[in-house]
């Protein structure tokens, strides 16, 4: 045990982060692929994700090998080595294609577990028969089984993290992002781990070299540097081009939401709003009374505006007329209410205005106003209109009723009541000389 432990320390650490760093890099990317594939947006990309993950398993086992300090430069047979290569790219590419197809993915994700985890078992102990100077070397069955069981376990871990990740692409990114990390550190802690288990009993045994073997071991170590260096070039190009996509998918997202929002206020405008005075419409009226019913303290004002002689408008000069009417109407009384009520336009020329107050007689004076306001002259690119007047009743909430259909019923009996005694007045609804229609 003491061995092992001497041996995490004998190696350059901070080559062994940047191997780390790299392996993280190029698995995030595989899984990135792999979302990407299962959106079924880019069918092609899933194709990467295989040999992104054995690249990066593959380097971060040559590296870390490097990374240990020896007497000697580690040399390896070069055909051995680009063969544990083909096995991390070709073994990875078999396990998501395996996990990506549900009928041999089933439930416990058994089949494409193994499939990862001897993938990488295999790419490491060839590996390690690829060293020419080992000297001699052994790994106990102990070591062995325990590096098998992490990795098996970890590449478990790691699908139904995957798992969980395709499951929440769409719903919720954030947890989708969380749980691509988590598969990705999963995978890297384990790969590490086997590293470590099947590799702390190798002693490199120090040999006498020729010139010869010296320049064919310099060509090898430069072969395997420059394929680290293109794979590692290539991670961090993929891994460049995913965060470039990312960042046009999440600014295209934004748009999108910004624009949907847009949108949902517009129709939210278009259905509670009239669409020629922009006033609310009787729909909007009805939730504000609502609301307001549910914390009034004070007498509640509601009262019912008809103009009186407007069908001339539209019958002499035309319905876009009459509507250039409604339009500056409907300004006048908003102007005349202001903050103190709430204006709505209920159709053709019927308007609501809602007033909360205490004293009637203030009620009475803001409607006096607004029926001199609407006696005004109106100048309109047809014509000049200056015969208009209104009628308006009025009901109390609660002294005429508790909900909106009645108070609005109450306030319309006692405008047309107002109305038949000669127009151009205001009266409140009254119980014994007004009666409802059945």
């Amino acid at each position: 045990m003491n061995f092992k432990l001497n041996m995490l320390f004998n190696y350059d650490i901070s080559l062994v982060l940047l191997a780390i760093i790299i392996a993280c890099m190029a698995f995030y990317v595989s899984f990135w692929l792999c979302k990407a594939g299962a959106r079924k947006k880019h069918y092609c990309w899933p194709l990467f994700s295989g040999p992104t993950m054995g690249c990066g398993i593959w380097v971060l086992h040559y590296m870390v090998m490097q990374a240990h300090h020896h007497n000697h430069v580690i040399n390896y047979n070069i055909q051995i080595t680009l063969a544990s290569l083909l096995i991390a790219i070709v073994g990875c590419t078999l396990g998501f294609v395996c996990f990506l197809f549900k009928k041999l993915r089933r439930k416990h994700y058994l089949l494409p577990a193994l499939i990862f985890s001897a993938t990488a078992a295999s790419m490491h102990y060839l590996g390690l028969t690829a060293i020419i100077n080992a000297g001699d070397w052994y790994v106990s069955n102990t070591n062995i089984t325990l590096s098998l069981i992490v990795i098996f376990t970890t590449s478990l871990m790691m699908l139904r993290l995957t798992h969980l990740m395709l499951v929440m692409t769409g719903k919720n990114d954030s947890y989708a992002n969380f749980y691509r990390l988590g598969a990705t550190l999963t995978l890297c802690v384990g790969v590490a781990i086997m590293h470590f288990l099947g590799s702390c009993e190798i002693n490199m045994g120090s040999m006498a070299v020729s010139s010869a073997a010296s320049s064919q071991d310099a060509y090898i170590e430069n072969s395997l540097a420059i394929t680290i260096i293109v794979l590692v070039a290539l991670v961090f190009m993929l891994a460049i081009f995913i965060w470039f996509i990312n960042f046009k998918e999440h600014l295209s997202n934004e748009l999108l939401k910004k624009e949907l929002i847009m949108k949902n206020l517009q129709l939210k405008q278009m259905t509670q709003h009239d669409s020629l005075t922009k006033l609310p419409n009787r729909l909007y009226l009805q939730a504000h009374l609502n609301t307001q019913f549910n914390s009034q303290t004070e007498p509640l004002f509601i009262m019912f505006v008809d103009l009186d002689g407007f069908k001339r408008v539209n019958d002499v000069w035309g319905h876009a007329v009459g509507d250039e009417l409604l339009v500056k109407i409907s300004r006048s009384l908003k102007s005349v209410v202001g903050n103190e009520g709430f204006v709505a336009r209920i159709g053709g020329d019927e308007f609501i205005i809602v007033i909360s107050q205490k004293d009637k007689d203030t009620v009475i004076q803001l409607a006096q106003q607004l029926l001199a306001t609407i006696s005004d002259r109106y100048e309109l690119s047809a014509t000049t209109v200056d015969f208009l007047s209104a009628s308006i009743g009025i009901s109390v909430y609660p002294e005429h009723g508790k909900d909106v259909a009645t108070l609005l019923k109450k306030a319309d009996v006692a405008m047309y009541y107002i109305k038949d005694k000669g127009k151009n007045n205001v009266t409140f609804y009254d119980e014994v000389e007004m009666t409802l229609p059945c």
